[in-house]
C-alpha cells in the first residue's frame, strides 16, 4: 500500500498510451522523421531508440543506489535492467538485419 502512489502514476501512462495508439496510430512503420510512437518504428529505429536508452539505465541505476542506500538492492536491479537492455537491443538487432 505504501508504494501505491508509484503504481497508480504507471498505470495511468500506460491506459493513456494504449489509448492515444488506438486514436492515432496508423500502423505505418517509419524509417525517418520524428515518430511520437515506438510502435510505429521501423526495427532500425527502434533499435536506435534502444541504445539511447543506456545512458538514462545508468543514471536510474545510480538513482537507485543513492536512494535506497544498497548494494545488493542496486545489483539486483541493475543486473535485471541490464538483461532486460540487453535482449532487447538484441533482438532489435537481429530484427533490423532480417529486413534489410
Amino acid at each position: 500500500m505504501r508504494y501505491l502512489w508509484i503504481l497508480i502514476p504507471f498505470l495511468i501512462s500506460i491506459f493513456i498510451s494504449f489509448l492515444l495508439e488506438k486514436l492515432l496510430g496508423n500502423g505505418e512503420k517509419t524509417d525517418r522523421g520524428f515518430v511520437f510512437f515506438f510502435w510505429n518504428l521501423s526495427y532500425r529505429r527502434k533499435f536506435i531508440r534502444t541504445l539511447w536508452l543506456l545512458p538514462i539505465l545508468v543514471i536510474a541505476v545510480f538513482y537507485i543506489h543513492i536512494t535506497f542506500q544498497s548494494y545488493l538492492l542496486t545489483s539486483i536491479i541493475g543486473i535485471i535492467l541490464s538483461i532486460i537492455f540487453i535482449i532487447q537491443a538484441v533482438y532489435y538487432y537481429k530484427k533490423q538485419k532480417e529486413d534489410k
